[in-house]
């Protein structure tokens, strides 16, 4: 367990999105420090937290080192963070990683620290530790890993607290790397793939399912990359299985087979949720981003998926992609609804530093310089058909994915012969109404969409009253509200 140790030596700091999300990428760091993991300890923050507040917990430790990870979400926040400090303790030595140390102008001193760290840090961090503790500080300030034996590392799953376990999602990993060169994804520069062994990582399981953990978010890439190791890791924990698990998988519709099918459908309902990344239905924009797919394969596995199985499938597609409009992208997302798919994720293309996409040359398309890095306009969507996809991508998720209108959602799409175009009329009208994307009251949302049907809809106007009060009643709370 990570107990706080008798002698700080090292703090290693992370700025979570959210409370539920857990950094396993810290508790990698700590559990391969050797004997000096003892004198380690992790801190957890959310991005609520002020970098100041974070700071006084921090120093409170008297650490002599401080690791901090940088992601595009918390890049800003680990930078003021770390520059209070050097500035509250100017011996300190800040050490800092994760993606946002791979841009072409990262640099210790732009982010307030002494060192950075790129790539998988344990086996690096560990010996820049031992230096700094011994009195031999490392003269190069950025320090690039060499991908370590998987084999070789100890898996941390034991410093997994029992309110992580309570509340929490726990993430884990069988395999690091990933099979495709996407140019948008960091990944894109993976070598290979490589893998744990799964003995020893079904036995750290064991160990957390005995303490009652029940939420596990695998981080693998393509988790059924592998058909020897996917049927294997569904085995383990169709064995072990008790009421309210869930099991998170990221997998490539193309290669999920026909056993693997099966495999999957096995599970209780809800017991799976599986990501797909989509990206895009259309061949020559995935050709420009380097994401070969066959589209056709695609939506019969994603059918197959929602008719054969108890998953919750959660399918990504990207807007702003070289070559893709507003109608291609319409027409995209049209197909994707009509497989079943229960959450689609509409995001908006980011040029990551690091990431093939931000060597390449794309003519007339605009990108923000700041996190997330997002495209602001391109050849084929304006800025404004940009902003009013990110609004719809916004309300969908609170409409859609949410599950909270399940019986409504039907007549809006009906309205027209695209989906896409039915949802986008009620988002224009949201916006124009409310002028936010946040902090919207789910009676605020019932009461824009009765009025847009009522408006948009031949259905009697009393059905339309019935199928939205039917849908908030499901809710504790809800009934009367319109």
């Amino acid at each position: 367990m990570n107990s706080p140790p008798q002698q700080t030596d090292i703090v290693l700091a992370a700025v979570n999105a959210r409370y539920a999300h857990t950094a396993i990428g810290q508790r990698f760091l700590r559990a391969n420090l050797g004997p000096r993991r003892e004198h380690c300890r992790c801190l957890e923050f959310t991005l609520e937290n002020a970098p100041a507040d974070m700071a006084e917990t921090v120093l409170a430790l008297s650490p002599k080192i401080v690791g901090l990870g940088a992601y595009i979400w918390n890049v800003d926040r680990v930078r003021e963070l770390a520059r209070i400090l050097k500035a509250l303790d100017p011996a300190l030595w800040v050490v800092v990683g994760g993606p946002e140390t791979w841009a072409a102008d990262a640099s210790p001193a732009g982010f307030g620290a002494d060192y950075l760290v790129r790539g998988e840090g344990e086996t690096v961090f560990a010996e820049l530790v031992a230096q700094l503790l011994e009195g031999t500080p490392s003269a190069s300030r950025v320090i690039t890993a060499v991908p370590p034996d998987l084999d070789t590392l100890v898996l941390p799953y034991e410093d997994y607290t029992d309110n992580d376990i309570a509340h929490r999602v726990l993430y884990v990993e069988t395999s690091r790397g990933c099979p495709c060169r996407c140019a948008f994804c960091l990944s894109a520069g993976d070598k290979s793939v490589r893998y744990y062994s799964l003995v020893a990582f079904f036995s750290c399981m064991q160990l957390l399912m005995a303490r009652g953990a029940r939420r596990f978010k695998f981080v693998d890439r393509t988790f059924n990359l592998r058909l020897d190791r996917f049927n294997a890791v569904l085995s383990f924990f169709l064995e072990h299985w008790q009421e309210g698990m869930q099991l998170h998988f990221e997998i490539l519709p193309e290669l999920l087979s026909e056993e693997m099918l099966i495999g999957l459908s096995r599970f209780p309902l809800d017991g799976l949720h599986l990501e797909v990344g989509v990206q895009s239905f259309d061949p020559a924009v995935l050709a420009a981003i380097n994401r070969p797919q066959d589209a056709a394969r695609t939506e019969e596995v994603l059918h197959a998926l929602h008719r054969r199985t108890g998953a919750r499938v959660h399918a990504d597609l990207i807007a702003g992609l070289p070559g893709e409009g507003l109608a291609e992208f319409a027409s995209g997302f049209d197909r994707l609804l009509a497989t079943g798919t229960q959450e689609i994720q509409v995001g908006i293309l980011k040029r990551l530093p690091g990431a093939p996409l931000s060597e390449m040359d794309l003519p007339g398309m605009v990108f923000s310089e700041i996190p997330p890095y997002e495209v602001l306009q391109t050849p084929d969507l304006s800025f404004g058909e940009l902003l009013r996809v990110k609004r719809f991508a916004r309300y969908f998720e609170r409409c859609h994915n949410s599950g909270n209108f399940p019986a409504t959602l039907p007549l809006l799409f009906a309205l027209r012969s695209s989906a896409f175009d039915a949802f986008m009329g009620l988002s224009d009208r949201l916006w124009s109404a409310t002028g936010r994307t946040h902090g919207l009251s789910l009676g605020t949302l019932a009461r824009h969409l009765r009025e847009y049907l009522l408006e948009q809809s031949p259905l009697p106007a009393a059905q339309i009253t019935e199928t939205v009060q039917s849908d908030l009643d499901r809710l504790p709370g809800r009934r009367g509200v319109l």
